[in-house]
């Protein structure tokens, strides 16, 4: 049978390719796409920030944020980040969770009494915070206008995150709010799927517990946070690492492991893995 001429169809032959290439231009937006798969892609890696705060920035304009993990006395600072001033969110952040201040947070009151499961979520001014000492804290001491908040609520914890916008700038647009609320569950699981392979290894001989069991017969009046802080410091955690396990700031870190090592009599990590070793 003779083939037909390029460019013609036997009747009732359904072609052997269709190109529809177009249809990736018209679906979703290809630069947070593109976004999102550098995200995944350094899940675990140094550079992991960078693309998930070029990914959250593509999606919405915000001058800082912070997430959260909810889970009773286990809450916890997850990421946090501020456009001009890196420490003041970590700070403010580790601030809210060591002293329990989500208790006194009006937005995640608002979105935890309205019942839902899933993703809830809303947009609060400072000028509608009627707690002064709070809005004073982590408003106007930080020149923050305003807030988008985002809780997501399963059976035993909920992700809140938290996009800032500047006092002088514009509040979010109903596209940068749903770009947000779109990738809320996917950031989250990133973030968590990253912490967890990013946390020092375990190992049998080499816990936590057992290091301050080690180090609180060394020196009896070392109380409990300076404990916690020398023994994962003996693990392997970094400063950061140790903040966000304990729910409390980097410096707060610093203050323990400096009242910690004047009562162990060392002033160098180093020594303080020999007090360790030397059982």
């Amino acid at each position: 049978m003779e083939a037909p001429p390029i460019g013609r169809q036997v009747p009732g032959v359904l072609p052997v390719w269709q190109d529809y290439s177009e249809i990736a231009a018209r679906t979703g937006d290809g630069e947070l796409s593109r976004r999102l798969a550098g995200v995944v892609g350094s899940i675990g890696q140094d550079g992991f920030e960078v693309h998930l705060i070029g990914l959250l920035g593509a999606a919405a304009r915000f001058d800082q944020i912070n997430v959260v993990s909810l889970e009773g006395d286990r809450t916890r600072s997850l990421f946090s980040w501020h456009r001009a001033h890196p420490h003041m969110a970590s700070s403010l952040v580790g601030q809210y969770v060591a002293e329990k201040l989500y208790q006194r947070d009006p937005t995640l009151g608002r979105l935890q009494r309205s019942g839902r499961h899933g993703l809830c979520l809303g947009v609060m001014r400072r000028g509608q915070i009627e707690d002064d000492w709070y809005r004073r804290c982590f408003f106007d001491d930080a020149q923050l206008e305003g807030k988008l908040s985002i809780l997501d609520q399963a059976q035993t914890h909920a992700i809140y995150q938290n996009y800032y916008f500047s006092a002088g700038a514009e509040a979010f647009s109903v596209r940068e709010i749903e770009n947000l609320a779109r990738l809320a569950e996917t950031t989250s699981q990133c973030i968590l799927r990253h912490l967890e392979l990013r946390a020092p290894p375990a190992k049998a001989k080499c816990r936590p517990d057992a290091v301050a069991t080690i180090l609180a017969r060394r020196a009896p009046s070392l109380t409990l946070r300076e404990l916690e802080v020398c023994s994962r410091i003996v693990t392997g955690y970094t400063t950061e690492a140790i903040a966000l396990d304990l729910g409390v700031t980097p410096n707060s870190v610093a203050t323990y492991r400096k009242r910690a090592y004047a009562k162990l009599k060392i002033c160098s990590q180093h020594q303080l893995f020999l007090l360790c070793l030397d059982t």
